[in-house]
């Protein structure tokens, strides 16, 4: 009979969960910041809307690289997780109640549920903002004045901030669900 040497950690988290955990975490703390403190901040900076546009996408350029693999990486190892919690011989309950197999895999699920939201109405708003940025970089480039429909902009990103922090309960309820599955 062959002994495995187990950690500590690997007692209390697997290494899949962790990844799933952080990973999720760390795109949900950046959503909440992004929807409740940098785009009301910029919201009422004052700035003109073609200042405010390109602003906006300089944030959103930023974040756009980096989410995306994150999220995949942490729904990969929540499924993973949820795979090896319904395989293991002992069930589990969380203290939610649920087997920690179906709260990983209703972890995975909330991740999953903010990709029809981000296409369907996130993307939208997206695509009317970088327009508007690309129209005023434009101008600027080549010297001249572009008119920006200001209140259309303000309009966008306050849709913006309200959509991304949709997403951020998402991603918070898909922390929370994978932080207490055991």
């Amino acid at each position: 009979m062959a002994t495995y040497k187990t950690s500590y950690l690997s007692t209390f988290v697997t290494s899949a969960r962790l990844v799933g955990v952080l990973g999720v975490g760390i795109v949900a703390g950046y959503d909440i910041s992004l929807a409740h403190s940098a785009l009301p901040s910029l919201l009422t900076s004052g700035l003109p809307a073609d200042r405010l546009v390109i602003a906006w996408d300089i944030i959103y350029n930023k974040s756009e690289a980096v989410g995306a693999p994150i999220l995949v990486a942490a729904l990969i190892a929540f499924l993973e997780s949820a795979y090896r919690a319904s395989v293991r011989k002992a069930v589990i309950y969380t203290p939610l109640g649920l087997t920690s197999g179906t709260q990983l895999a209703l972890a995975s699920f909330s991740i999953l549920l903010a990709v029809p939201h981000t296409l369907f109405s996130v993307a939208p708003v997206v695509w009317r903002l970088k327009t508007a940025g690309k129209n005023v970089e434009e101008a600027t480039a080549k010297g001249g004045m572009t008119y920006v429909d200001a209140v259309g902009i303000r309009e966008d990103v306050d849709a913006f901030r309200k959509r991304t922090a949709v997403r951020a309960g998402l991603f918070t309820t898909a922390f929370v669900l994978g932080l207490t599955a055991f």
